[in-house]
């Protein structure tokens, strides 16, 4: 039998001075196997001096994601972050294809797991009848070989889930410890 798919979401934000993260993996069904998150991470006044510019993509990347990977215990099969993350220039590293999904306003496909390819990096998934096709963004580190193989992976889960609402769900866990924290 095979391996059950699994889906890792993460999120890395700022929240006043503060930076954290989490990494959220899921099954098929959108039923988390696992979460992991960072407390917040503050930098001093000299970091931000030092860093510069490069301070915020340092944090989110080499410190939140890289730390939270550490810690995973479910390994993933895709990486998922959200599309902000991804036109930034991702740059992380994930041992997984890292991609971002969010719900478009094209014109549905012809048929249910109908797969357009719209540009080098980008995918359309029409995942249910008559609704709005999925778009699937693939980080520039992705290969085309790499992309092929993911379309299988959101297919079936996109057919028991919505693909976007776990990073939601991040979102939503990330505030409530800045809720708490605070």
């Amino acid at each position: 039998m095979a391996e059950p798919i699994k889906l890792a979401y993460f999120m890395a934000v700022k929240e006043g001075a503060s930076y954290l993260g989490g990494l959220l993996v899921t099954d098929t069904s959108g039923i988390p196997l696992d979460f992991r998150y960072t407390e917040p991470i503050t930098p001093t006044r000299l970091q931000g001096i030092l860093y510069g510019k490069s301070l915020e993509p340092h944090l989110k990347e080499e410190v939140i994601q890289k730390t939270l990977l550490k810690e995973l215990k479910a390994q993933p099969d895709l990486f998922i972050v959200g599309p902000a993350e991804l036109a930034g220039g991702w740059s992380g590293d994930a041992k997984w294809p890292v991609l971002a999904v969010q719900k478009s306003q094209e014109p549905p496909l012809a048929r249910v797991g109908e797969v357009f390819r719209a540009g080098a990096r980008d995918l359309l998934i029409q995942l249910a009848e008559g609704a709005a096709p999925l778009r699937v963004m693939f980080a520039g580190s992705v290969e085309a070989a790499a992309q092929e193989q993911a379309v299988p992976k959101l297919l079936e889960a996109g057919y028991h889930m919505d693909l976007t609402e776990p990073l939601e769900r991040v979102g939503a866990a990330l505030q409530s410890l800045v809720v708490k924290g605070s």
